[in-house]
Order: C-alpha cells, then sequence, then structure tokens
C-alpha cells in the first residue's frame, strides 16, 4: 500500500468519526425535541378529552379510558410512522450529499447503517412518548373502575397527574436549557391551565347550543 493510500484511508477515517460524531449529536437534539414536543401534545389531548367530559357533566370512566387509549393509539402509530417516512426521506437525502462529496457509494457501509438505526431509534420515540404521557392521566380511571376511589377523586387526580406531566416536561426543558427549572415547569403548567380554560368554554358553548 503507497504511502498516498495510506493517508487517504487515515483522512476518510477521521471524516467518518467525524461524521459519526455529528450524526451522535443531532440524535441527542433530535430526539429530545421529539420527546418533549410530542409528550406534551399527549398530555394536553388528554387534558382535551377530560376538560371535556367534565363540561358535559355526564363523566364515564369507561368512556374516558376508551377515548384516551384510542387517542393514545392514534398518536403513536402517527408519530411512529409519520417520523419514520419523514426522518428516512431526510436521512437518505443526507446520506447521497455525503457520497457527492466522497464520490463514492456509501451503501451497507456504517454510516448507512447507522443512520437507519437513527430512524427507528427516533421513529420510536416519536410513537411512545405521547402515548405514555397521555396514558399516565389515565391511571386513575382504572382505580375508579376497581372501585378503589370514587368518580369525583379519579377525575381529580386525573387533572393533578396530567399537570404533572406537564410540570416534569418543563423541568427536563429547564436542565436542557440550563435555565431555572421550575420557571419552566411552571410555564408549562401554565400552558395547561389556559389550554383547559379555552377547552372548557369552547365545551361550554356546544353544550349550550
Amino acid at each position: 500500500m503507497t504511502n498516498e493510500e495510506n493517508i487517504f484511508k487515515k483522512i476518510f477515517k477521521i471524516f467518518k468519526g467525524f461524521i459519526k460524531k455529528i450524526e451522535e449529536e443531532f440524535l441527542d437534539e433530535i430526539a429530545r425535541r421529539a420527546f418533549v414536543n410530542n409528550a406534551f401534545d399527549g398530555a394536553l389531548t388528554l387534558l382535551g378529552i377530560l376538560m371535556g367530559n367534565v363540561v358535559l357533566g355526564d363523566v364515564n370512566s369507561k368512556t374516558i379510558m376508551s377515548t384516551g387509549f384510542g387517542a393514545c393509539t392514534a398518536m403513536g402509530i402517527s408519530g411512529t410512522f409519520g417520523r419514520y417516512f419523514s426522518e428516512r426521506a431526510e436521512r437518505k437525502q443526507a446520506l447521497h450529499t455525503i457520497e457527492s462529496y466522497l464520490f463514492t457509494d456509501l451503501s451497507g457501509s456504517i454510516i448507512e447503517r447507522e443512520s437507519k438505526k437513527k430512524v427507528i431509534f427516533i421513529s420510536i420515540i416519536d410513537g411512545l412518548s405521547p402515548a405514555l404521557a397521555a396514558i399516565v392521566p389515565l391511571i386513575p380511571f382504572f382505580l375508579v373502575q376497581a372501585a378503589v376511589i370514587s368518580m369525583s377523586i379519579g377525575i381529580v387526580f386525573s387533572f393533578v397527574l396530567d399537570f404533572s406531566v406537564l410540570f416534569i416536561l418543563g423541568i427536563f426543558l429547564g436542565k436542557i436549557s440550563k435555565e431555572n427549572i421550575f420557571l419552566h415547569g411552571g410555564l408549562m403548567v401554565a400552558v395547561g391551565f389556559v389550554t383547559s380554560l379555552i377547552i372548557f368554554m369552547i365545551s361550554s358553548f356546544f353544550v349550550g347550543i
């Protein structure tokens, strides 16, 4: 092997390491955004279901559970496959760009394999986060069904859990940005509270028609 070939191999190895490092940091950023954004969507969706049922005045644990799980399933499937196809297309484009710079086909390379793994990983996060965030506030209604607690306590407990999820997401964002975690948690709860008021007014309007 000539010196030129050795130099080229070393440069290519360094370049691959650099690309991998960039990919890892990019993955962390995307995964965090996907987790927070979609968990926030899940928590607010369940909040809307709860508030809508409360305004109707005929809260049924089975109805809320079936509606909630239906929403969780829809968000999970939509998030997983929607993110998979969009993320796959974006990373395919990025891979083609790298290939054009290197003047080589990267099919079957470690870069392509890692890219595929990350697409799947991000898609799973995108699908699970809203579903999990929405499932947590449904826990009290299992207790209601089991006659462990009353419906009124279950409703209050469910709202508390939903706002707790929002507060935890705010803390998570505060840690990422290295700012006041309680301020971020409070802001997320405030958004949830305002959302509840808006849903309450809209639901009340339709009930009154």
